[in-house]
């Protein structure tokens, strides 16, 4: 099988399986939202997941992924097994270890963190519920961030099978929570319900880490080649995604003050129209393409490595442009039909949906920078990145400062809207500076003006269907079908290759080298 049906394949399988996180993610969303609405108990919850989340981002996540594939990979191209199983182990150790004390030592000190750092802004007995929520989910990272390793180390095998599939478990541990422990526990019963998904995720990669042959054990081998590499390259990804996590610990603090239910529409906006189409769309690319980089630089291929890049752009673009696109033009009613029930009300619709408006143009940026960040790592370059993120985040909290006064939670998503554009614009040039590719680059410019005029007919169509006067249910399979049908139809028109190459390689034809 050649590498491009081997990417596009692999593609193909960790998209199936994210599309069912997805639907998994949906699912507690509308239970979430139906028993706690935008209410206090809801941005409580909110509040108290932002610090554990910056631990687990911070100190393993995507920290652990940049570090240690390259590195692992490069051991496993230079057939050195005895080196990748001591490193394994090594980063294994340290995880848990490391992310075991912090967590403890936040736990410890939860009480305090909500009061004078979170939210000093909510009533006490407010304060005192985001304290018992960031315990229980202080828990559940440290069980996430031995799963992280897990993760890593079939990926940098080239097994997806078991990290994809594994995602949809915490939302199904989630769903218990709100089905189940809810009803008597309340808003605790779903933090709960967390950690019965984080302990799943963990046992579903046992039995995938056993087929590979790989055994891990507590050990430490501080003074291999590989673990002094990674702890070079580690330390500037971990900066990046804390700095990143803890901008959101300034939102919170900016947004405490405002309109009750503001940081849960905030977030939950975030959640549908970032977050779910990134994971589900952009991760799929970086999943899958991300060891294949590192591969191809390991084995002194650049030329290589900046077209797979560019490639994994492309398809992130045609992807994720389409998706903002489309939930934009489905509009207020989408999103009212999708959450508007029980404790979510027609003010929380609009003031979820005016977000999301906003939140499109970074659903596209984040997603450029996900995929240009592959190629500093690959590379074993994590002080780039860093540096991009540190600026970034700078200019995010200026313009959060500048802004919230006049215009409120919006002015907050304005302000990380437009600090992802200039970060994302920052990574292209500096990607440029290393590898300039003026073939490559006209065919991105193509890429982007072919999926534009392929969006705007999409739009243009679901605005038809609109008119019609439909019922929301037919409506919605409509407009979302034939919209589909029309950006693929006038992609391949206005000359695009990609969805074709993907159709070709779904049926089994093409390339057989």
């Amino acid at each position: 099988m050649s590498r491009s049906r081997h990417l596009i394949r692999s593609s193909l399988l960790v998209f199936a399986l994210y599309v069912l996180e997805k639907i998994t993610g949906l699912g507690k969303l509308f239970l979430m939202t139906r028993l706690f609405g935008t209410g206090a108990a809801a941005d409580a919850f909110t509040a108290a997941n932002q610090l554990p989340e910056l631990f687990l981002y911070a100190l393993t996540g995507g920290a652990i992924a940049a570090a240690f594939i390259p590195v692992y990979s490069a051991y496993l191209t230079k057939q050195k097994p005895a080196g990748a199983e001591a490193l394994g182990n090594t980063v294994f150790t340290l995880t848990v270890l490391v992310v075991g004390a912090i967590c403890g030592l936040a736990a410890l000190a939860a009480p305090w963190i909500s009061r004078v750092l979170l939210v000093p802004e909510f009533s006490p007995e407010q304060q005192a519920l985001t304290a018992e929520l960031m315990r229980i989910a202080l828990l559940s990272s440290v069980i996430v961030g031995v799963s992280s390793v897990f993760s890593s180390l079939l990926q940098a095998r080239q097994h997806f099978l078991a990290p994809a599939l594994a995602l949809s478990l915490i939302d199904l541990g989630q769903i218990f929570g709100l089905y189940v422990l809810a009803p008597r526990w309340g808003i605790h019963g779903v933090a709960w319900g967390s950690v019965i998904g984080s302990v799943l995720l963990l046992l579903t990669q046992l039995p995938a880490l056993w087929h590979k042959d790989i055994r891990l054990r507590p050990a430490l081998a501080l003074k291999l080649t590989g673990s002094r590499e990674m702890a070079h390259l580690i330390w500037p990804r971990m900066i990046t995604l804390g700095v990143v996590q803890a901008v959101d610990l300034v939102f919170l603090r900016l947004a405490s003050p405002l309109a009750p239910g503001s940081i849960t529409a905030f977030f939950y906006a975030m959640l549908v129209m970032v977050a779910m189409p990134k994971s589900l769309l952009t991760g799929t690319i970086t999943a899958v393409f991300f060891p294949t980089l590192a591969e191809e630089y390991n084995a002194g291929r650049p030329g290589a490595m900046q077209s797979t890049l560019f490639a994994g752009l492309r398809a992130a673009w045609l992807l994720v442009i389409p998706a903002a696109v489309g939930l934009l033009a489905l509009g207020r009613p989408a999103v009212a039909f999708l959450f508007q029930r029980g404790a979510f009300n027609e003010r929380s619709t609009g003031l979820v949906f005016g977000l999301m408006a906003i939140f499109a143009v970074r659903l596209v940026m984040d997603s450029t920078q996900d995929v240009l960040s592959m190629g500093f790592y690959a590379r074993h370059n994590t002080r780039i990145v860093m540096w991009a993120n540190l600026g970034g985040a700078g200019l995010n909290v200026a313009l959060s400062f500048l802004l919230v006064k006049p215009f409120g939670i919006a002015g907050l998503a304005w302000a990380t809207t437009l600090a992802s554009a200039g970060l994302a614009l920052a990574l292209y040039w500096l990607n440029r500076q290393m590898d300039s590719s003026p073939g490559e680059e006209r065919g991105l410019a193509l890429a982007l003006l072919r999926t534009g005029l392929a969006c705007g007919g999409m739009a243009a169509l679901i605005a038809g269907v609109g008119r019609l006067g439909l019922g929301i249910i037919p409506y919605l399979i409509v407009s979302i079908g034939g919209g589909c049908l029309v950006y693929a139809g006038l992609h391949t028109l206005l000359g695009g290759r990609e969805i074709h190459a993907v159709w070709k390689n779904l049926v089994g034809s093409g390339d057989k080298k």
